[in-house]
């Protein structure tokens, strides 16, 4: 079971079930690093959440985790889009596939950008690896 699913799990039994079911049902979360992302396909349940529950998501966090946690909080944007364009109509089964792609992109872009990080730290390994050879020249020479 995932860390988001058992801070839910803790925070089902400490509020109510209809705030429960409003506020924490259809929400999903993303750990990475230090930072849990929380994400929900409405704006105003992430208003919600960020204002009136941050506080107990934190401590509900440290509780099950033992470490302390920066939370995030973020609308699936293609859900919301959905929402606005069809007010009447309901997405669940869309919204666990676009939080999927959403989080699968962000991962794609981090992962850039550790690539090009990491390409950078090889170019400066084999520029490294060139000057100790001329260095390494110089020496005989002056030797």
């Amino acid at each position: 079971m995932d860390i988001w699913q058992k801070v839910l799990e803790k925070i089902n039994s400490q509020i109510s079930k209809p705030s429960f079911n409003t506020w924490f049902k259809n929400t999903s979360a993303e750990l990475e690093d230090d930072a849990l992302t929380i994400y929900s396909s409405s704006a105003f349940t992430i208003d919600w959440l960020e204002t009136n529950y941050s506080t107990l998501i934190i401590d509900t966090i440290k509780d099950v985790t033992g470490e302390d946690y920066s939370i995030h909080f973020e609308v699936t944007e293609e859900n919301e889009k959905l929402t606005s364009i069809f007010p009447n109509a309901y997405f669940e089964s869309s919204q666990n596939d676009t939080d999927s792609i959403t989080r699968l992109e962000r991962k794609i872009d981090r992962l850039e950008q550790r690539i090009e990080q990491l390409i950078d730290v090889k170019r400066l390994d084999e520029r490294a690896e060139q000057l100790e050879e001329r260095i390494s020249k110089l020496e005989e020479q002056v030797k």
